[in-house]
């Protein structure tokens, strides 16, 4: 823009200036409370659970179609100027901003994947034209590819039309307000900066303002700004069991008499462990087995960024006890509800120790008592409560009668045989 334009363009803002004095709305941007908007990026503070961070621009300027390969950046540094007047030819002038949302908001805002609570464009009428009702649009620009310093009307880059906000410009000297919720939420999953445009969207003499930009010479904590909030988000557990302790970053919190806990968190990853086995009565006891996100270990990382909601599920087991004075059991431990257990007894005859055993006499397995009445040495329970199964064992003389049958089939032979040896004798003395 040249000096006479230049000249043209301030002498028309200063007799219009009158039109446009009167507040057009209350409120400010929640980082202008005597904050500057050069040499920092921006702030962030928390009140009432909730974070509020102003964004001041990385970059801003302004195109002009009528000198569309000079930077206005480096024409008139201070403002942004807007506009879509019907001159001949048709003078237009679109706003370019951009914001790096990294270098103000918590990094866990980003890793947690938090969305915003609201997110809002403030700009600072600086003049607006004699009719006091400009009507002015921020669109959402994909490209951050672009440089204040360099930007002009043949290297702007493209905008996204399809999502707009119009916000009417009745008065100088004041702040106007766009909500870019959904346009924030987006870069936050992204890259972390946004940029928007400025435009005037139809022709009329009534769209043309000023608006200070990050240079502006008489009033820096005028500068353009972009407002987000989030809320604290809470992480809700629920569980079966009231009173349960539960172990959140170190710190022991319970649930309520319903079972649930619910806690506010930080934005970022938070340990969170809870019981892995919980003891009922005799024989009872409850298991973790899965979280509702399909983690089954009982101390996990959470991500929180929003309000999560999370079961814990247990699920509940019986003692199967499994005893034999003689042999070995197996079958005994925990099973859940409904399992099929097997209790067996191995092996199932046994010689008595010492004399005894010489002698043949044996223990034998007989029969099961308690929750099974099974005569086999497998028994097969579903366990629906606590169980006992006890392996009867009785003494087994077979053996031991056979031998002694043996023994006296050959002591009556011995004998025999003896008292015809002896009749032998007899006879032949005689």
């Amino acid at each position: 823009m040249n000096a006479f334009r230049l000249i043209g363009l301030t002498c028309l803002m200063m007799l219009l200036l009158p039109f446009g004095s009167t507040l057009a709305r209350s409120g400010a941007p929640a980082g202008q409370s005597g904050a500057s908007g050069q040499g920092s990026s921006g702030r962030c503070e928390t009140f009432s659970a909730v974070l509020g961070c102003g964004v001041f621009p990385s970059d801003d300027a302004f195109t002009d179609n009528l000198a569309p390969t000079v930077p206005q950046e480096e024409e008139i540094g201070s403002v942004l100027i807007v506009q879509n007047t019907p001159s001949v030819p048709v003078y237009r002038n679109y706003a370019f901003l951009r914001f790096n949302l990294t270098s103000v908001l918590p990094r866990g805002i980003f890793t947690s994947h938090a969305r915003p609570l609201n997110a809002s464009l403030w700009l600072y009428s600086r003049f607006v034209n004699g009719f006091q009702n400009a009507s002015v649009s921020v669109y959402r620009v994909p490209s951050n590819d672009w440089t204040g310093s360099t930007l002009t009307w043949n290297n702007m880059p493209g905008i996204d039309t399809s999502h707009f906000k119009t916000q009417q410009i009745r008065a100088a000297n004041a702040w106007y307000r766009w909500v870019v919720t959904d346009d924030v939420g987006g870069a936050l999953e992204t890259n972390g900066t946004i940029s928007f445009a400025l435009v005037a969207r139809e022709t009329s003499w009534m769209n043309y303002v000023w608006f200070d930009s990050t240079g502006h010479a008489q009033n820096v904590s005028t500068s353009p700004e972009l407002d987000v909030y989030f809320r604290e988000p809470t992480l809700t557990l629920l569980t079966p069991f009231p009173h349960l302790s539960i172990m959140v970053d170190n710190r022991t919190l319970q649930t309520n008499a319903n079972g649930t806990l619910r806690t506010g968190l930080p934005w970022g990853v938070h340990e969170v462990s809870v019981p892995q086995v919980i003891a009922g009565a005799n024989g009872v006891r409850e298991v973790l087995v899965s979280w509702s996100d399909n983690v089954t270990s009982a101390t996990r990382e959470i991500n929180i960024g929003n309000n999560q909601t999370i079961g814990i599920n247990y699920e509940r087991q019986y003692y199967l006890n499994v005893t034999s004075s003689y042999a070995t059991t197996g079958g005994s431990g925990w099973y859940f509800a409904g399992e099929t257990a097997n209790a067996t007894v191995q092996p199932t005859v046994l010689f008595e120790e010492g004399f005894l055993g010489l002698l043949g006499v044996r223990r034998v397995f007989d029969h099961w008592t308690g929750d099974c009445s099974s005569n086999q040495p497998e028994c097969m329970l579903t366990m629906t409560r606590p169980m006992q199964a006890t392996a009867i064992w009785k003494e087994d003389y077979t053996i031991t009668l056979a031998i002694f049958a043996v023994v006296a089939i050959g002591i009556a032979l011995a004998m025999l045989q003896r008292k015809k040896l002896r009749k032998r004798g007899l006879r032949s003395h005689k």
